[in-house]
């Protein structure tokens, strides 16, 4: 099943580099909602939606079940329109972990908006 968010669609596709990695992208459309109560007159994508991006590409990449995203970072704002770009490698180190980037695609090219990790939640 395909995840949205904001009613759009996020089709993820994996990357052929060798990694392992998958990527999905994100048109930012200006006259969503939300836009219009963050912020009035100063759109941005919320930071909770932005996590939610990141969970969303491990669910569709690495089946359903529940993710814990952290060490989040934020670099920049999503602001439309505009296309947002997500990419996820598998960590080396802990084969349960995905390290996620949220790129903002412009005409002046790629900013990291945010990263962080997405890892399978355990129940202990």
């Amino acid at each position: 099943m395909t995840p949205r968010v904001l009613g759009a669609p996020l089709t993820v596709t994996p990357v052929a580099d060798g990694h392992g990695g998958w990527s999905a992208e994100l048109e930012l459309d200006p006259d969503w909602p939300i836009f219009a109560e963050h912020f009035p007159g100063n759109p941005m994508f919320p930071g909770s939606l932005t996590v939610r991006l990141m969970s969303a590409l491990a669910e569709s990449a690495l089946g359903a079940a529940r993710y814990e995203v952290r060490e989040v970072r934020f670099g920049t704002a999503l602001v439309p329109p505009a296309v947002v770009r997500l990419r996820a490698v598998p960590d080396p180190a802990r084969t349960d972990t995905l390290r996620c980037q949220v790129l903002l695609s412009t005409t002046d090219g790629e900013t990291v908006a945010a990263r962080g990790e997405v890892t399978r939640h355990v129940h202990r």
